[in-house]
């Protein structure tokens, strides 16, 4: 009689799933769970699908809710969820638990081996071979217990030593780069805050007076070479002869394109130090120097053009 009673809850299972209003539970083999209510003539539970309709174990628990015709649900499957008083109550009540246990096991053996095949499809997808698995991996990280889900994507890391020493050593790199960025921000600064203002105040300290300035004999030490550097070829040699050759020449020409006048001005910036102007019309040239620390220093000269 038990053996009845199962095969006409498999039967009544397969037809109620048939009389189900949703398509995507039609022809899966689903498990009973509770009594939802019943009419004059028929009986709705609320199930959850154990196989599909292509014969593969489900994966995922779904809900469903069957109906079943009276005559089928009091012969036996009724009874395990009302308050009927059948003596065979216990017996199906002990085979709805050995179902669901069995659909429990089912699952989980679902879902371990998704997981393995998953996990070939990620190392197939680490040694190249292909797009094709790394697809699969791919789709396969989304799925529901997936190895390479957020919470064993640490787990699954795989990295050789070398990679790790390299991994460091980009790290400490970093670091490195950053503090000497921040020293170099700090220095700047330091410059800024104590250096620059005390070398601002030296200069107004010691920046020459406007009358300590000589035209000519500034212009004659430019004119002599004294501002070049050794080798070049417009200084004159180092010799006694040679020196007093040019510094007789200089001082001529000096005194000679000054008889007819030059002009001479003076640029303050802020008394730190001073920019000073030299047009000499006939030489045709202008002349800079720049005073500053208690001392005169020739800058540049440059050609001009003196209209008559």
């Amino acid at each position: 009689q038990q053996q009845q009673q199962q095969q006409q809850q498999q039967q009544g299972t397969r037809t109620g799933t048939q009389h189900h209003t949703n398509n995507d539970t039609n022809g899966c083999v689903v498990g009973l769970t509770s009594e939802i209510g019943k009419t004059e003539t028929t009986s709705f539970y609320r199930a959850v699908v154990l196989v599909e309709k292509d014969g593969t174990v489900a994966r995922d628990q779904r809900d469903a809710r069957v109906s079943l015709p009276n005559d089928l649900s009091t012969s036996g499957i009724g009874s395990k969820f009302g308050k009927g008083k059948d003596s065979n109550s216990n017996a199906m009540k002990e085979d709805l638990d050995a179902a669901r246990e069995q659909n429990r096991r089912d699952r989980d053996n679902a879902r371990e081996a998704i997981g393995r095949r998953q996990q070939g499809a990620g190392s197939g997808a680490r040694a190249g071979t292909g797009s094709g698995s790394g697809a699969r991996a791919g789709a396969a990280s989304s799925a529901p217990g997936a190895p390479f889900s957020a919470e064993n994507l640490l787990g699954n890391i795989d990295m050789s030593d070398e990679q790790t020493s390299e991994l460091a050593k980009l790290g400490l790199m970093f670091i490195g780069v950053v503090t000497i960025l921040r020293i170099i921000s700090s220095s700047t600064f330091v410059f800024k805050a104590v250096v620059l203002p005390i070398g601002i105040l030296y200069g107004m300290m010691t920046c020459p007076a406007n009358d300590t300035f000589d035209p000519k004999k500034e212009l004659k030490r430019v004119l002599r070479g004294q501002h070049l550097p050794e080798g070049h070829q417009d200084k004159p040699p180092d010799d006694w002869f040679s020196r007093t050759v040019a510094r007789v020449t200089a001082s001529v020409v000096a005194e000679a394109s000054t008889a007819f006048g030059y002009e001479v001005s003076f640029t303050s910036f802020g008394g730190a130090f001073t920019l000073s102007t030299v047009l000499v019309p006939t030489l045709n040239m202008e002349l800079y120097w720049i005073g500053a620390f208690g001392s005169w220093r020739y800058i540049m000269k440059r050609k001009t053009q003196i209209e008559s």
